[in-house]
């Protein structure tokens, strides 16, 4: 009786770990999570260095995004312009990427929704400020997701837009009407008098530090707002994410101003110690987590599979 007992705990254990391997096999066939792989792209990310908007390490990091999505078969292009700022007149660069199988044009229909992050750490004088959540990991998920997505679903990739918006954070110690927000406000007007328009974004924003915090802005968009706190309960982190009771100034701003819902999927960096080393706390690769990465990613493309699900 013991031996047979003996013999079915063990099966037991042999049929869950299949199971978890299983899960990680159909993410990523290396065997790694989709979470180790997005924290290995944050700390290539974080080796260049800071990346204020107009820096050389900027421009480092925007070739190391761009090369990595076209190895997984994204169409890339840039979207550059100049504004006045605090520091006079600097040229952004926003970086743009969609995909199509070959011999067709990945830019010639709408797509029907936006994935996106900011690029660029903040300047801070006297201060080597790298960014680590603020927000080389949101880029480094995007990065991930994009090649999750090339691979083992092509048409949802085919149906989305992957946007790293240069200059969101401002000259100054806060967003204004007039500093800050750059490349998602550049972006915004490419759509503003177009006809039709994505039906959804979700921007990403400081989603992968340890003991993850999510906390959606009180305004979010209700039907994207509930599409994803019905992700992170299909994927077992509902703990994980909460609804703020303010608003946030982020680049999701401009895109709701255009008429594209957009939703800001963001830490709840009220209790950051790091954010904008205000506090003494750093933020660098020490306060990523693959762990937080792959919850992170995995409510992001469980809220894709959902937006994209006409019956959901």
């Amino acid at each position: 009786m013991k031996q047979r007992l003996v013999l079915v705990l063990i099966a037991a254990v042999v049929l869950a770990v299949a199971g978890v391997v299983g899960w990680r096999l159909r993410n990523d066939p290396s065997g790694n999570s989709l979470g180790q792989n997005a924290y290995q792209h944050t700390a290539a990310i974080l080796a260049i260095g800071p990346r204020p908007a107009g820096s050389q390490g900027l421009a480092k990091v925007r070739g190391y995004v761009k090369q990595e999505l076209e190895k997984s078969g994204w169409s890339v292009k840039e979207q550059a312009f100049k504004r006045n700022t605090l520091k006079g007149e600097v040229e952004f660069v926003n970086v743009r990427a969609r995909f199509a199988p070959k011999g067709t044009d990945a830019w010639a229909a709408v797509p029907e929704g936006i994935l996106c992050a900011h690029i660029d750490s903040k300047d801070i004088p006297g201060m080597e400020f790298l960014g680590a959540d603020d927000a080389a990991s949101a880029c480094a998920a995007i990065v991930e997701i994009g090649r999750h997505l090339a691979s083992q679903k092509p048409e949802q990739a085919g149906k989305l837009e992957l946007v790293f918006f240069d200059g969101e954070e401002g000259f100054s110690d806060s967003i204004t009407t007039i500093d800050g927000l750059f490349g998602s406000r550049e972006y915004a007007g490419v759509w503003r008098s177009q006809p039709k328009k994505p039906r959804f974004g979700i921007l990403l924003d400081m989603i992968g530090h340890t003991n993850l915090r999510i906390s959606l802005p009180v305004d979010s968009p209700e039907f994207l707002k509930n599409h994803v706190l019905a992700a992170a309960t299909q994927e077992d982190v509902k703990k994980h994410f909460s609804v703020s009771d303010f608003t946030i100034t982020d680049d999701h701003v401009p895109l709701n101003q255009v008429g594209i819902p957009t939703i800001d999927v963001i830490g709840d960096f009220s209790n950051f110690n790091w954010w904008h080393n205000q506090k003494g706390g750093k933020d660098d690769l020490s306060v990523i987590s693959a762990e937080s990465l792959d919850k992170s990613m995995r409510v992001t493309i469980r809220t894709l599979d959902r937006l994209f699900d006409k019956d959901q």
